[in-house]
């Protein structure tokens, strides 16, 4: 049999079978259907008793509602991406965002921000108690008098028997303790804070009235070799009288509580730009003065990170975030208002913190004095402007700290004037300010750090035609031989000169 007689015979049969099945059951008309009923936290209420969810949405709804800008704008950006594939379109938003964040990183803050992170984790070290007998901050000096210098460190560990010594050196030769003269002994003093914090001061005495480098050196005992140290700085009391040329290089900065990262900018900026003998700090340096991890992270280690704390005396006035109550100020020294000569300029520190009659009966006798009237300049630092202009307005008005440091304006400016003050210079206030009464200029310098004020809560006359500038800053004070006083203040961020002036010497010979 042929296969297409097969195939014709095997259709006959299907056929047949199809034929004698029984014909299907019509369908009952009269069945009640089942009704199933959606939950209602998946319906909500809409009209016709219908679930909105689902039944009552516009079909753009269903994608995701209306289509805002931002939606627009990423489809058109990621156009080159098939429709299929555009639903990764915000991983790939992400990622590329990401990845230029990290780049502005790299650019711009990985410098400050690793150095910043370096301050923190040197500081956790110590507290954990994981780091081995060392530094906990490096030297700092401090002026004390025109002849005094106060050299401060911290360690980890008691070492009764370190000691320090200092020499003055040739300024054109080497730094060294090998320049013909005999080494002398500076005295130490031991603050024990806690079993962590081990605080030496060590001071320089006697040191010779002429122009020199002194080179010092810290001596601990010799199983401890490695943290001997030895560093060198200027002593510049009375320099004398060369025409046209610098003598002397000052720095000035305030404020920088809460910011450690801006005051490392500032600081860097200053130190990239300029050589300076001196570093003049009216105060607050810290945000609270009882916080070691303060004192630490946010002062300590920016200064010792640029050399600025172990090679220029930092001359210091205390604000009201670095008050001691109890007058021991373990780290700056003990001491509340002083005076000394230093390249012609007779700096006379007040603590605007203490409104005290002994105070007041010191800076007349004080202004009254022969080395005051002698000096090229007379400068007065002080924490809290005589003038504070800018604030917060609710502090200033319902807080009671319009009053703060009010005796520097109201009995102590009457004596700069009689006087004859050539400049005052002075923090607390978040800003720069230079500003002019008669022959006396005042200016603000609050700058290095703490967020800047911007809201006037006064009115002074005596800023009406000087200069207000909001930016973090800092200042470079230069004083030549001709009796010139240099003042050029900087813009922090972007480097540029934001105000100067020249004072010239009103002493005669």
């Amino acid at each position: 049999m042929s296969n297409f007689s097969a195939n014709k015979s095997g259709m006959s049969t299907q056929h047949q079978r199809r034929q004698s099945m029984p014909a299907p059951t019509p369908i009952s008309t009269n069945v009640t259907p089942t009704i199933i009923t959606t939950p209602p936290s998946a319906t909500g209420s809409g009209p016709l008793g219908l679930g909105s969810r689902f039944h009552n949405r516009h079909p753009m709804m269903l994608h995701g509602g209306p289509r805002n800008r931002i939606s627009v704008w990423i489809d058109h950006v990621l156009s080159f991406i098939p429709r299929r594939r555009r639903q990764i379109r915000y991983p790939i938003v992400f990622c590329v965002g990401l990845y230029l964040f990290l780049v502005y990183l790299y650019l711009q803050d990985v410098p400050t921000w690793s150095a910043v992170a370096s301050f923190k984790v040197k500081n956790w070290a110590f507290n954990w108690d994981v780091k081995r007998c060392s530094y906990r901050k490096d030297p700092m000096l401090f002026v004390k008098d025109s002849s005094t210098v106060l050299v401060i460190w911290e360690m980890n560990c008691k070492l009764p028997s370190m000691e320090l010594t200092w020499v003055p050196t040739d300024r054109s030769s080497r730094p060294g303790m090998d320049q013909g003269h005999e080494a002398v002994l500076g005295s130490t003093a031991i603050t024990t804070l806690d079993k962590m914090h081990i605080v030496y001061t060590a001071t320089l005495s006697g040191i010779p009235s002429t122009n020199t480098n002194i080179s010092y050196s810290i001596n601990p005992p010799r199983a401890l070799s490695h943290l001997s140290r030895t560093y060198t700085f200027s002593h510049l009391p009375n320099p004398p009288s060369l025409e046209g040329r610098e003598i002397a290089r000052f720095g000035a900065v305030s404020d920088n509580q809460c910011e450690v990262s801006q005051f490392y900018n500032v600081l860097k900026a200053m130190t990239e730009h300029h050589k300076i003998d001196y570093l003049i700090h009216a105060g607050d340096a810290v945000q609270e003065y009882t916080s070691l991890d303060n004192w630490q992270t946010d002062f300590a280690s920016p200064l010792s990170h640029f050399k600025i704390g172990q090679t220029t005396p930092l001359i210091y006035a205390h604000g009201n975030h670095d008050f001691d109550p109890l007058g021991e100020y373990t780290y700056t020294g003990k001491r509340t208002w002083h005076a000394y000569t230093l390249a012609g300029i007779r700096f006379i520190v007040l603590d605007s913190n203490l409104d005290s009659q002994e105070q007041d009966r010191w800076l007349e006798q004080e202004l009254k004095s022969e080395a005051t009237k002698q000096a090229w300049f007379r400068l007065v630092l002080v924490h809290v402007s005589p003038y504070t202009q800018y604030w917060e307005k609710d502090a200033w008005v319902n807080k009671g700290e319009k009053d703060w440091g009010s005796f520097v304006r109201t009995r102590y400016v009457p004596l700069f004037q009689q006087y004859h003050v050539d400049l005052v210079i002075s923090g607390h206030q978040h800003n720069y300010m230079r500003g002019q009464d008669d022959h006396m200029v005042y200016t603000i310098i609050g700058g290095a750090g703490g967020q800047l004020d911007s809201e006037q809560v006064e009115d002074y006359p005596v800023w009406a035609d000087g200069k207000v500038k909001s930016r973090h800053h800092y200042v470079l004070m230069k004083v030549t031989g001709d009796k010139r006083l240099i003042w050029e203040a900087y813009d922090a961020d972007c480097g540029s000169r934001i105000d100067a002036f020249v004072l010239h010497s009103r002493t005669e010979a």
